[in-house]
């Protein structure tokens, strides 16, 4: 499905927490410089107004869109009785000149990419099986799957694998402010005497999607990688294989 800019779905049996995790991972993904949306699936009678509001009141009256705005934000309320509206036509509501990326929580019959959640006390089927649109899956337990895995409280390592997926060249997308910043394992010690605030490093990733990160020499190009990122230095001398370091991608 072609869609005005990135997006990503989360998709799970009911009960197994898609809100919660977006809850608790929409900061992290703020904290790297994201201009987040959020479009979700819910029930059929689903009522974001209140009765007695302004607002509820004249959709009683008839009016089949009602929007409400004030100088900090604003809504547009729409009655579909007739037909639900099609997934294209909401993506295309949205302002996608401010975002960044959008998540997606259901519709998880569309073709989009998609993580699954996944609770195996919940006894329900893996979904990935059969849908190929699946990038990753995250679980409670372990999994037979090539597809990079993630533990529910993994949010650091989930939010990076996301921004690395993100597009960092695409011409119809306007650059990330403040610049993406991710988090990586060190691969290898890394000193630093002169007390430098970053290094060039070399960026990849594990079987699992976890970010990785070793240094990069423009001194010697045959023996390692050209840098791709920048490596945030702590204030000490060095860091210590293993350590996780906050990096920025190169453009």
């Amino acid at each position: 499905m072609s869609a005005p800019g990135p997006l990503l779905g989360f998709v799970a049996w009911s009960g197994t927490g898609k809100t919660t995790l977006l809850e608790r991972l929409i900061p992290l993904l703020g904290q790297r410089g994201l201009r987040l949306g959020v479009l979700k699936h819910t029930h059929h009678h689903f009522d974001m107004d209140k009765p007695g509001k302004d607002s509820h009141r004249l959709r009683q009256a008839g009016a089949r869109q009602v929007m409400a705005a004030s100088s900090l934000r604003h809504a547009l309320i729409c009655e579909t009785p007739e037909q639900e509206p099609s997934l294209e036509a909401l993506l295309a509501r949205f302002d996608w000149e401010r975002l960044d990326l959008l998540l997606v929580e259901g519709f998880k019959h569309h073709h989009f990419p998609k993580i699954e959640l996944h609770r195996r006390a919940l006894g329900k089927p893996l979904l990935f099986q059969d849908d190929p649109d699946i990038v990753a899956l995250i679980s409670d337990e372990p999994e037979a799957t090539t597809l990079p895995q993630f533990r529910f409280e993994a949010l650091d390592a989930i939010a990076d694998f996301i921004c690395a997926r993100l597009p960092r060249d695409a011409s119809n997308q306007p650059p990330l402010s403040p610049p993406l910043r991710l988090f990586a394992l060190a691969l290898e010690a890394m000193p630093n005497p002169a007390g430098e605030a970053c290094l060039p490093g070399h960026l990849g990733q594990d079987a699992n999607g976890c970010l990785q990160v070793r240094p990069a020499s423009a001194f010697m190009p045959s023996a390692l990688p050209l840098a791709n990122c920048v490596i945030e230095c702590p204030a000490r001398s060095a860091i210590i294989p293993g350590e996780r370091v906050r990096i920025r991608l190169l453009p």
